[in-house]
């Protein structure tokens, strides 16, 4: 453990829960070697009660609402929750900062922003405002892309541009989404470090690959379905059924919460897809292990391009720490198909055609055996690259130059 790090303050919408995915999985996993009692978690009140902190991270857990006036969910939302929200982010402005003082008493050495939505990018822009504290600001994705939110004193752009002009330095999941923001607002930052999701290797077991000789090939999709995974997902999903009434032995099977399941749930059955239930991230590995090539996939659909160019997704990483073979499906500009065309892991669907992705499955099931060639590049990447140690270490030395203290070599 990192006896020297300096004091972290986290500002961000996620609880460092032990069951969240997506941004939360990923804190999770970056700041699983940060000391406890040098790290303070500042998030929203309803994300703590609904998904409560992981206990490695519960020493130092403060609290900001949510709201301060509620949001309608009946058929006027749509016209009202746009003048809530201004009025709830001028709240934000106009009132003290909640739980000054327990802040004030950790005194942050070093502020991280990270996040998911307007609220933390808001909360974190207040408190740097309030402490002065060198600061770092990670996205990772460009969720801020196209929201033009307003209130009495301000709105989302201007906040975004100042926070990433003021940062100290930037933290991005990608180099496509530094590229973005840097172009988009006219800034160059003061330091950057591309993080992605650190895989531990320390607890996993590597069996050799075998092709399935003779078994059903499984495809394995693992994750969240959102609207901006969903017609990606739905060309390879056709595309595998079309393959089984062609008489190829094979499935796609999905390990998903049962609301990304069911919100589809006629579609996944009219292709015969079997649901595999949301596996535990601590048992994930074992599943993945068990398929025959792991489905990553980015909208080709326009309005979600800015997401899609510039976010590499959580999943790539684990996948790879599988020892399988990755199938990205998605358009050219794709972030993660950048990723897997970067560091050799798999194969890329670009067209949005059914028939297309039909003929590559085919063709890789076909040649199985050369599966076993990814298995130990993917194997061997991850170690070099992906590692806990790795990623961990260079982000703490990061923050250690941020905060003026020296690294140790």
């Amino acid at each position: 453990m990192e006896k020297d790090l300096p004091r972290l303050l986290l500002v961000s919408e996620v609880s460092l829960s032990q069951e969240g995915t997506g941004i939360n999985r990923t804190l999770v996993n970056l700041l699983e070697d940060y000391p406890a009692d040098r790290l303070m978690l500042y998030a929203p009140d309803q994300s703590l009660r609904n998904d409560p902190t992981a206990q490695r991270f519960q020493k130092n857990v403060i609290a900001f609402p949510e709201q301060f006036l509620p949001y309608q969910k009946n058929h006027l939302a749509p016209w009202i929750n746009p003048l809530i929200a201004s009025s709830n982010y001028q709240l934000f402005d106009w009132l003290s900062l909640a739980n000054y003082d327990k802040i004030a008493d950790f005194a942050p050495e070093v502020i991280l922003i990270c996040p998911n939505g307007l609220l933390a990018l808001v909360m974190g822009y207040k408190v740097i405002q309030s402490f002065d504290s060198p600061f770092l600001i990670y996205f990772m994705d460009d969720w801020v892309a196209f929201n033009h939110t307003r209130w009495l004193t301000g709105n989302i752009q201007s906040v975004c541009r100042s926070v990433l002009q003021q940062a100290a330095g930037w933290l991005m999941i990608s180099p496509q989404l530094e590229k973005e923001l840097a172009q988009r607002y006219k800034i160059t930052p003061k330091r950057s470090l591309i993080v992605h999701n650190p895989v531990d290797l320390s607890n996993k077991i590597f069996p050799h690959f075998t092709p399935h000789s003779g078994k059903t090939f499984r495809i394995v999709y693992a994750g969240a379905i959102w609207t901006m995974h969903y017609d990606a997902i739905a060309v390879v999903a056709e595309a595998i059924y079309e393959l089984r009434c062609d008489g190829v032995d094979v499935e796609l099977v999905f390990h998903t919460g049962t609301t990304f399941w069911d919100l589809y749930k006629k579609s996944w059955e009219a292709w015969e897809v079997n649901y595999g239930y949301l596996i535990p991230y601590e048992e994930l590995n074992q599943y993945l292990q068990l398929a025959d090539l792991l489905l990553v996939a980015s909208s080709f659909m326009p309005e979600y391009a800015h997401i899609t160019r510039t976010s590499v997704q959580t999943k790539l990483t684990d996948y790879m720490a599988s020892g399988r073979a990755i199938f990205a499906c998605g358009p050219t500009y794709s972030a993660c198909n950048q990723f897997v065309k970067t560091w050799k892991c798999g194969f890329v669907c670009e067209i949005n055609r059914v028939s297309e992705a039909k003929k590559i499955l085919l063709e890789i099931i076909k040649n199985d055996s050369d599966l076993s060639n990814f298995s130990y590049h993917n194997l061997a990447v991850i170690k070099k690259n992906f590692d806990a140690n790795i990623v961990r270490g260079k982000l703490y030395d990061f923050i250690r130059i941020i905060s003026g203290k020296n690294i140790k070599l």
